[in-house]
């Protein structure tokens, strides 16, 4: 199906003001707006409240966040993160890694806009899955004599611990927040 017409979908919901999909790495690939807003921008800040959101979960300890919701005096913002992989920032190979920014006018809503935008996100992982890429041919070793060279150790999970205990967390906002303004790799 195409990905415009599952984002129709969410515009049955009552009180319907727009809808936009993401990429990881903040890029809009397709919205649906019926009424005259400027949801490119709305969105984008939305999909930033996402991210951030995301990181400070994670801060807390809770992990990373996959739905997040605020109701302001005029619309209410469902934001919702759909992603298969292990990094928080970026698609990976063979996974998809989407977000999509729901507005809402009617508070009564809230519960079928939150089921509707889990079913459509769900819907439109298909379209985004980034494809696997093959893996890399098998290379013919001649076999030569091995050194007799000792591996080095793995690190011992105290000593993990110990580089964990010692990072601050400012420190480790500074590393996060490095992550977030690295450039994205080419696909």
């Amino acid at each position: 199906m195409d990905v415009q017409k599952k984002l129709a979908r969410l515009a049955e919901i009552d009180g319907f003001l727009g809808a936009a999909l993401f990429s990881a790495e903040g890029r809009l690939l397709a919205k649906c707006e019926p009424f005259d807003i400027d949801l490119k921008l709305v969105a984008t800040l939305a999909n930033t409240v996402l991210v951030n959101s995301q990181k400070a979960s994670v801060d807390m300890g809770f992990g990373r966040s996959q739905f997040t919701y605020f109701h302001t005096e005029k619309a209410m913002v469902l934001l919702r993160c759909l992603n298969e992989g292990r990094n928080p920032l970026r698609a990976e190979q063979g996974k998809c890694h989407i977000h999509l920014v729901l507005l809402v006018e009617n508070p009564e809503s809230l519960g079928i806009a939150k089921l509707e935008i889990n079913r459509v996100i769900e819907s439109l992982a298909e379209d985004f899955r980034l494809p696997q890429t093959a893996p890399p041919p098998a290379v013919i070793r001649r076999k030569t004599p091995k050194k007799t060279t000792a591996l080095p150790t793995p690190p011992k999970r105290q000593h993990l611990r110990d580089v964990a205990a010692s990072l601050s967390n400012e420190q480790v906002d500074a590393l996060f927040d490095g992550l977030l303004t690295q450039p994205a790799e080419p696909l």
